[in-house]
Protein backbone atom coordinates (compact mmCIF):
# COMPACT_ATOMS: atom_id res chain seq x y z
CA UNK A 1 0.00 0.00 0.00
CA UNK A 2 1.36 3.21 -0.49
CA UNK A 3 0.65 5.38 2.21
CA UNK A 4 1.14 9.67 2.70
CA UNK A 5 2.59 10.10 6.61
CA UNK A 6 1.60 13.23 8.09
CA UNK A 7 3.62 14.10 11.30
CA UNK A 8 5.42 16.78 13.34
CA UNK A 9 9.28 15.81 12.30
CA UNK A 10 11.03 13.37 10.91
CA UNK A 11 11.46 9.56 12.53
CA UNK A 12 14.38 9.32 14.92
CA UNK A 13 15.79 6.13 13.69
CA UNK A 14 17.42 5.21 16.93
CA UNK A 15 15.07 7.21 19.17
CA UNK A 16 13.57 5.06 21.89
CA UNK A 17 10.63 7.58 23.12
CA UNK A 18 9.54 8.28 19.16
CA UNK A 19 7.07 5.24 18.98
CA UNK A 20 5.92 5.71 15.93
CA UNK A 21 9.35 6.03 14.19
CA UNK A 22 9.61 2.77 14.91
CA UNK A 23 5.99 1.48 13.70
CA UNK A 24 6.98 3.47 10.52
CA UNK A 25 10.26 1.73 10.11
CA UNK A 26 8.45 -1.90 11.01
CA UNK A 27 5.50 -1.03 7.91
CA UNK A 28 8.15 -0.09 5.50
CA UNK A 29 8.76 -3.63 4.82
CA UNK A 30 5.33 -4.26 3.72
CA UNK A 31 4.41 -0.77 2.52
CA UNK A 32 5.40 2.38 0.78
CA UNK A 33 5.78 5.43 2.70
CA UNK A 34 6.22 8.81 2.17
CA UNK A 35 6.61 11.00 5.23
CA UNK A 36 4.93 14.26 4.93
CA UNK A 37 6.22 17.45 7.87
CA UNK A 38 5.36 20.91 7.71
CA UNK A 39 8.68 21.13 5.39
CA UNK A 40 6.98 19.44 2.46
CA UNK A 41 3.89 19.17 3.43
CA UNK A 42 2.73 21.34 0.81
CA UNK A 43 4.04 18.82 -2.27
CA UNK A 44 1.43 16.52 -0.37
CA UNK A 45 -1.54 17.78 -3.11
CA UNK A 46 -0.13 17.71 -6.65
CA UNK A 47 1.67 14.36 -5.90
CA UNK A 48 -1.29 12.75 -5.01
CA UNK A 49 -3.17 14.24 -7.88
CA UNK A 50 -0.01 12.87 -10.35
CA UNK A 51 -0.30 9.55 -8.26
CA UNK A 52 -2.51 8.92 -5.51
CA UNK A 53 -1.55 7.28 -2.21
CA UNK A 54 -3.69 5.03 -1.14
CA UNK A 55 -4.56 6.30 2.16
CA UNK A 56 -2.86 9.04 4.29
CA UNK A 57 -2.07 8.48 8.04
CA UNK A 58 -1.77 12.00 10.22
CA UNK A 59 -0.11 11.84 13.65
CA UNK A 60 -2.05 14.75 15.62
CA UNK A 61 -1.34 15.93 19.08
CA UNK A 62 -1.94 19.74 20.46
CA UNK A 63 1.14 21.36 19.76
CA UNK A 64 2.04 24.15 17.33
CA UNK A 65 3.85 21.75 15.74
CA UNK A 66 1.31 19.63 14.80
CA UNK A 67 -1.33 22.37 13.54
CA UNK A 68 0.03 22.11 9.99
CA UNK A 69 -1.73 18.90 9.59
CA UNK A 70 -5.40 19.75 10.07
CA UNK A 71 -6.36 20.61 6.75
CA UNK A 72 -4.89 17.85 5.71
CA UNK A 73 -7.60 15.64 8.10
CA UNK A 74 -9.85 17.72 7.05
CA UNK A 75 -9.69 17.63 3.36
CA UNK A 76 -8.42 13.91 2.64
CA UNK A 77 -9.92 11.59 4.65
CA UNK A 78 -7.52 8.72 6.17
CA UNK A 79 -6.42 7.35 9.56
CA UNK A 80 -5.90 9.58 12.32
CA UNK A 81 -3.64 8.33 14.95
CA UNK A 82 -5.35 10.08 17.97
CA UNK A 83 -2.02 11.21 20.82
CA UNK A 84 -4.15 13.31 22.91
CA UNK A 85 -7.60 13.43 24.39
CA UNK A 86 -7.90 17.53 23.52
CA UNK A 87 -7.18 19.32 20.39
CA UNK A 88 -8.40 22.47 21.41
CA UNK A 89 -5.20 24.61 22.16
CA UNK A 90 -2.88 24.10 19.12
CA UNK A 91 -6.42 24.71 16.81
CA UNK A 92 -7.91 27.32 18.50
CA UNK A 93 -4.16 29.45 18.00
CA UNK A 94 -3.66 28.64 14.42
CA UNK A 95 -7.28 29.94 13.75
CA UNK A 96 -6.74 32.97 15.37
CA UNK A 97 -3.43 33.68 14.66
CA UNK A 98 -4.40 33.61 10.86
CA UNK A 99 -7.12 35.71 11.74
CA UNK A 100 -10.37 33.63 11.76
CA UNK A 101 -11.98 34.23 14.76
CA UNK A 102 -16.04 33.44 12.80
CA UNK A 103 -14.12 30.02 11.68
CA UNK A 104 -12.58 29.51 14.98
CA UNK A 105 -16.66 30.01 16.32
CA UNK A 106 -18.00 28.06 13.85
CA UNK A 107 -15.96 25.21 14.74
CA UNK A 108 -16.12 25.06 18.19
CA UNK A 109 -20.12 25.79 17.70
CA UNK A 110 -19.72 22.17 15.68
CA UNK A 111 -17.78 20.40 18.35
CA UNK A 112 -19.16 21.44 21.65
CA UNK A 113 -22.75 23.73 20.86
CA UNK A 114 -23.83 27.33 21.15
CA UNK A 115 -20.64 29.79 22.02
CA UNK A 116 -20.94 29.71 25.77
CA UNK A 117 -21.83 33.05 27.44
CA UNK A 118 -17.86 33.13 28.90
CA UNK A 119 -15.83 32.98 26.05
CA UNK A 120 -13.30 29.77 26.33
CA UNK A 121 -9.94 31.03 27.21
CA UNK A 122 -6.77 29.79 25.30
CA UNK A 123 -5.60 27.61 26.58
CA UNK A 124 -8.72 26.55 28.92
CA UNK A 125 -8.66 26.96 32.60
CA UNK A 126 -8.40 22.85 32.87
CA UNK A 127 -6.76 21.08 30.05
CA UNK A 128 -9.72 19.21 28.49
CA UNK A 129 -12.47 21.32 28.33
CA UNK A 130 -13.11 22.06 25.39
CA UNK A 131 -11.36 19.08 23.52
CA UNK A 132 -12.27 19.93 19.95
CA UNK A 133 -12.69 16.12 18.37
CA UNK A 134 -15.71 15.58 17.18
CA UNK A 135 -14.62 17.66 14.02
CA UNK A 136 -10.91 15.35 13.35
CA UNK A 137 -12.79 12.17 14.30
CA UNK A 138 -16.02 12.72 12.02
CA UNK A 139 -13.14 13.60 8.81
CA UNK A 140 -11.55 10.42 9.53
CA UNK A 141 -11.94 6.96 8.03
CA UNK A 142 -10.47 4.81 11.46
CA UNK A 143 -9.31 6.68 14.71
CA UNK A 144 -6.68 4.88 16.29
CA UNK A 145 -5.62 5.51 20.31
CA UNK A 146 -3.35 3.67 22.17
CA UNK A 147 -5.73 2.22 25.36
CA UNK A 148 -8.83 0.48 25.43
CA UNK A 149 -9.94 3.01 28.18
CA UNK A 150 -9.56 5.78 25.51
CA UNK A 151 -11.09 4.40 22.70
CA UNK A 152 -14.46 3.38 24.26
CA UNK A 153 -14.67 7.01 25.93
CA UNK A 154 -14.17 8.29 22.40
CA UNK A 155 -16.85 5.40 21.14
CA UNK A 156 -19.18 6.34 23.78
CA UNK A 157 -19.05 10.68 22.84
CA UNK A 158 -18.96 10.11 19.44
CA UNK A 159 -20.84 7.04 18.53
CA UNK A 160 -20.51 8.09 14.58
CA UNK A 161 -16.70 7.67 14.67
CA UNK A 162 -14.79 4.40 14.17
CA UNK A 163 -12.24 4.25 16.76
CA UNK A 164 -9.88 1.19 17.17
CA UNK A 165 -7.12 0.64 19.67
CA UNK A 166 -3.21 -0.01 18.53
CA UNK A 167 -0.45 -1.04 20.42
CA UNK A 168 2.21 1.62 21.47
CA UNK A 169 5.82 -0.50 20.52
CA UNK A 170 9.20 0.72 21.17
CA UNK A 171 12.50 -0.42 20.27
CA UNK A 172 14.80 -2.53 22.77
CA UNK A 173 16.82 -0.09 24.95
CA UNK A 174 18.80 -2.42 27.39
CA UNK A 175 22.59 -1.85 27.16
CA UNK A 176 25.33 -3.41 28.47
CA UNK A 177 25.28 -3.48 32.44
CA UNK A 178 27.63 -0.54 33.45
CA UNK A 179 29.76 -1.69 37.02
CA UNK A 180 28.09 0.61 39.65
CA UNK A 181 28.23 3.80 40.00
CA UNK A 182 28.00 4.25 43.63
CA UNK A 183 25.87 3.66 46.91
CA UNK A 184 22.69 5.75 45.70
CA UNK A 185 20.54 4.58 43.44
CA UNK A 186 19.75 7.47 41.16
CA UNK A 187 16.08 8.00 39.63
CA UNK A 188 14.89 9.92 36.21
CA UNK A 189 11.72 11.42 35.54
CA UNK A 190 10.51 11.39 31.96
CA UNK A 191 9.05 13.71 30.84
CA UNK A 192 10.31 15.72 33.09
CA UNK A 193 7.40 18.90 33.44
CA UNK A 194 6.97 17.98 37.06
CA UNK A 195 9.79 18.17 38.46
CA UNK A 196 9.33 20.23 41.96
CA UNK A 197 6.70 17.41 43.08
CA UNK A 198 9.52 15.03 42.25
CA UNK A 199 12.31 17.01 44.08
CA UNK A 200 9.88 17.01 47.20
CA UNK A 201 9.25 13.64 47.10
CA UNK A 202 12.84 13.01 47.13
CA UNK A 203 14.20 15.64 49.50
CA UNK A 204 11.83 13.49 52.07
CA UNK A 205 12.81 10.66 50.97
CA UNK A 206 16.44 11.48 51.88
CA UNK A 207 15.69 12.91 54.69
CA UNK A 208 13.83 9.58 56.04
CA UNK A 209 17.22 7.79 54.61
CA UNK A 210 17.11 6.77 51.68
CA UNK A 211 20.16 6.46 49.41
CA UNK A 212 18.51 7.77 46.58
CA UNK A 213 19.40 11.07 44.18
CA UNK A 214 17.04 12.61 41.52
CA UNK A 215 19.77 13.11 38.03
CA UNK A 216 18.08 15.87 35.93
CA UNK A 217 20.96 17.00 34.08
CA UNK A 218 20.54 14.52 31.17
CA UNK A 219 18.34 14.02 27.67
CA UNK A 220 15.42 11.66 28.13
CA UNK A 221 17.21 9.08 26.18
CA UNK A 222 20.18 8.96 28.37
CA UNK A 223 18.39 8.79 31.65
CA UNK A 224 17.18 5.63 30.34
CA UNK A 225 20.09 4.38 30.09
CA UNK A 226 22.07 5.76 32.83
CA UNK A 227 19.38 5.92 35.75
CA UNK A 228 18.61 2.86 37.97
CA UNK A 229 14.77 3.52 38.48
CA UNK A 230 12.60 5.81 35.94
CA UNK A 231 9.51 8.45 37.40
CA UNK A 232 7.08 8.78 34.58
CA UNK A 233 4.14 9.98 35.95
CA UNK A 234 2.70 13.34 33.53
CA UNK A 235 -0.08 15.30 34.44
CA UNK A 236 -3.19 15.70 33.90
CA UNK A 237 -3.83 12.46 32.07
CA UNK A 238 -5.20 13.33 28.62
CA UNK A 239 -4.84 10.08 26.60
CA UNK A 240 -1.38 10.48 25.54
CA UNK A 241 1.03 7.01 24.49
CA UNK A 242 2.46 5.42 27.62
CA UNK A 243 5.93 5.79 25.74
CA UNK A 244 7.72 7.20 28.23
CA UNK A 245 6.66 3.94 30.30
CA UNK A 246 6.98 1.51 28.16
CA UNK A 247 10.54 2.59 26.72
CA UNK A 248 11.84 2.18 30.50
CA UNK A 249 10.55 -1.33 30.56
CA UNK A 250 12.06 -1.65 27.51
CA UNK A 251 15.16 -0.51 28.71
CA UNK A 252 14.84 -2.87 31.80
CA UNK A 253 14.30 -0.69 34.28
CA UNK A 254 12.17 -0.44 36.96
CA UNK A 255 9.32 2.21 36.23
CA UNK A 256 6.43 4.18 38.99
CA UNK A 257 3.66 5.43 36.97
CA UNK A 258 0.26 7.13 38.27
CA UNK A 259 -2.43 4.63 38.74
CA UNK A 260 -4.64 6.01 35.59
CA UNK A 261 -7.13 5.06 33.15
CA UNK A 262 -3.92 4.24 30.84
CA UNK A 263 -2.05 1.70 33.12
CA UNK A 264 -5.05 0.29 34.27
CA UNK A 265 -4.79 -3.05 32.94
CA UNK A 266 -0.78 -3.19 33.86
CA UNK A 267 -0.12 -5.42 36.57
CA UNK A 268 1.11 -3.19 39.35
CA UNK A 269 1.99 -2.90 43.16
CA UNK A 270 0.79 -0.39 45.20
CA UNK A 271 3.52 1.43 47.33
CA UNK A 272 0.89 1.61 50.34
CA UNK A 273 0.93 -2.05 50.93
CA UNK A 274 3.31 -3.18 48.42
CA UNK A 275 0.49 -5.96 47.55
CA UNK A 276 -0.67 -6.28 43.58
CA UNK A 277 -3.65 -3.82 43.01
CA UNK A 278 -6.93 -5.45 41.53
CA UNK A 279 -7.10 -8.76 40.83
CA UNK A 280 -4.14 -9.32 37.74
CA UNK A 281 -1.90 -12.46 38.54
CA UNK A 282 1.02 -11.93 36.59
CA UNK A 283 3.95 -10.50 37.83
CA UNK A 284 4.29 -6.57 38.53
CA UNK A 285 5.67 -4.88 36.04
CA UNK A 286 5.52 -0.96 37.97
CA UNK A 287 4.71 0.47 40.83
CA UNK A 288 1.53 2.94 40.49
CA UNK A 289 0.97 5.91 42.67
CA UNK A 290 -2.56 7.13 43.31
CA UNK A 291 -2.72 10.64 42.26
CA UNK A 292 -5.16 11.25 45.41
CA UNK A 293 -1.67 10.61 47.43
CA UNK A 294 0.76 11.09 44.61
CA UNK A 295 3.85 12.67 46.95
CA UNK A 296 3.81 10.99 49.56
CA UNK A 297 3.19 7.32 47.78
CA UNK A 298 6.00 8.81 45.93
CA UNK A 299 8.02 9.13 48.82
CA UNK A 300 7.30 5.50 49.95
CA UNK A 301 7.95 3.92 46.58
CA UNK A 302 11.70 5.42 46.26
CA UNK A 303 12.27 4.60 49.96
CA UNK A 304 11.67 1.20 49.14
CA UNK A 305 13.09 0.97 45.42
CA UNK A 306 16.38 2.75 47.29
CA UNK A 307 17.23 -0.11 49.61
CA UNK A 308 15.87 -3.25 47.94
CA UNK A 309 17.71 -4.55 45.16
CA UNK A 310 15.50 -7.84 44.82
CA UNK A 311 12.26 -5.88 44.03
CA UNK A 312 14.01 -3.73 41.45
CA UNK A 313 15.67 -6.94 39.68
CA UNK A 314 12.76 -8.47 39.61
CA UNK A 315 10.42 -5.17 38.61
CA UNK A 316 13.11 -5.30 36.00
CA UNK A 317 12.59 -8.64 34.42
CA UNK A 318 9.22 -8.42 34.69
CA UNK A 319 8.78 -5.37 32.33
CA UNK A 320 11.47 -6.71 29.73
CA UNK A 321 8.49 -9.78 29.67
CA UNK A 322 5.80 -7.96 29.05
CA UNK A 323 7.60 -5.07 26.28
CA UNK A 324 8.38 -8.34 24.52
CA UNK A 325 5.04 -10.08 25.05
CA UNK A 326 2.79 -6.67 24.43
CA UNK A 327 4.69 -3.81 23.01
CA UNK A 328 7.55 -4.53 20.46
CA UNK A 329 7.65 -2.39 17.34
CA UNK A 330 6.34 -5.99 15.76
CA UNK A 331 2.91 -5.69 17.91
CA UNK A 332 2.39 -2.38 16.99
CA UNK A 333 2.69 -2.91 13.34
CA UNK A 334 0.59 -6.10 13.78
CA UNK A 335 -2.22 -3.78 14.64
CA UNK A 336 -1.87 -1.36 12.21
CA UNK A 337 -1.55 -3.82 9.69
CA UNK A 338 -5.31 -4.62 10.41
CA UNK A 339 -6.15 -1.00 10.47
CA UNK A 340 -4.65 0.41 7.45
CA UNK A 341 -6.62 -2.74 5.83
CA UNK A 342 -9.97 -1.84 7.13
CA UNK A 343 -9.36 1.84 6.68
CA UNK A 344 -8.66 1.04 2.50
CA UNK A 345 -12.01 -0.74 2.31
CA UNK A 346 -13.91 2.45 3.48
CA UNK A 347 -15.33 5.23 1.57
CA UNK A 348 -14.67 9.00 3.25
CA UNK A 349 -16.90 9.68 5.59
CA UNK A 350 -20.38 11.62 4.94
CA UNK A 351 -20.51 15.16 6.01
CA UNK A 352 -23.14 15.70 8.83
CA UNK A 353 -25.63 18.65 8.09
CA UNK A 354 -24.01 20.88 10.48
CA UNK A 355 -20.47 20.79 9.21
CA UNK A 356 -18.91 23.69 9.49
CA UNK A 357 -19.39 26.09 5.56
CA UNK A 358 -15.94 27.51 5.81
CA UNK A 359 -14.55 24.01 5.52
CA UNK A 360 -16.18 23.27 2.12
CA UNK A 361 -15.68 26.64 0.17
CA UNK A 362 -14.04 26.17 -2.75
CA UNK A 363 -12.65 29.57 -2.75
CA UNK A 364 -15.17 30.79 -5.86
CA UNK A 365 -17.65 32.15 -3.19
CA UNK A 366 -17.20 35.85 -3.97
CA UNK A 367 -16.74 35.85 -7.45
CA UNK A 368 -20.23 33.78 -7.85
CA UNK A 369 -21.50 35.90 -5.59
CA UNK A 370 -20.64 39.53 -7.88
CA UNK A 371 -21.62 37.43 -11.20
CA UNK A 372 -24.72 36.16 -9.15
CA UNK A 373 -25.91 39.93 -8.97
CA UNK A 374 -25.41 40.29 -12.91
CA UNK A 375 -27.29 37.19 -13.71
CA UNK A 376 -24.21 35.77 -15.06
CA UNK A 377 -22.43 32.21 -14.56
CA UNK A 378 -19.73 30.73 -15.89
CA UNK A 379 -18.96 26.63 -16.49
CA UNK A 380 -15.64 27.12 -14.96
CA UNK A 381 -16.96 28.29 -11.32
Amino acid sequence: MKLAWFRADMPQSTGLLDDTGALIAQLRSTHDIELFTSANAHDFVWKHARAPYDLSVYELDDTPAHAFIWPYVLHYAGVLQLRTLTLHDSRAAALIHAQRTQDYVAEFAFNHGPWPRRPPAVPPAYPGDWPMLRLPLLASRVVVVSYPSAAAALQRAYPEARVRVAATGVQDGRQVPEEARGTSVTFGAIPADRLDMVRRAMARARQAGAAAELVTDASPERLLQDADVIVSMPWPPLGEPRTQAVAAMASGKPVIVLETAATADWPALDPQTWRPRGLLSAAPIAVSIDPRDEEHSLVLAIRRLSTDATLRAQLSEAARDWWRTHATPEHAANDWERLLGEAALLPPPTCPTDWPGHLTADGTERAREILSEFGVTVDFL
